[in-house]
């Protein structure tokens, strides 16, 4: 499967979505799942991006001393997507997050922006899974 963007889906509500902790819950959050985690918040790159998906998510993260994915940071601070930007603010530790889901398949908000602009089932099938056929069985 592919990545597509679709037009209109960033109206939507749940589109984007901000998660912030502190710099004591994100370390616990993370020694919960890996006991021998350590980071160093005054260093300036002590959280960074190594490399990103097709799609646009983190695929892989560096934060303190440990290289983790994307998805795992998502699912350990409750993150909507892995399409986030991760910031320092003072003492706390802030998400950007875009979008809702993994990024690969059909997502809901964009055939739902795609049927209110009068597309058929089938095109909207089509948009998200190129090269497929829709047929009666």
């Amino acid at each position: 499967m592919q990545a597509v963007s679709t037009a209109g889906e960033d109206a939507y509500s749940q589109y984007a979505s901000n998660v912030t902790v502190t710099q004591k819950q994100f370390t616990e959050t993370i020694q919960k799942e890996h006991k021998d985690f350590k980071i160093d918040f005054s260093k300036k790159d002590c959280i960074k991006v190594k490399e990103y998906t097709e799609g646009n998510r983190i695929k892989t993260i560096q934060v303190g001393n440990l290289s983790l994915s994307g998805v795992e940071m998502r699912t350990l601070f409750g993150l909507r997507s892995a399409n986030f930007k991760i910031t320092m603010e003072k003492q706390n530790i802030k998400f950007e997050v875009t979008g809702y889901g993994h990024g690969v398949g059909m997502s809901q908000t964009g055939a739902d922006s795609l049927a209110k602009q009068g597309k058929t089932y089938e095109e909207i099938i089509h948009h998200f899974y190129t090269g497929v056929e829709v047929k009666d069985i």
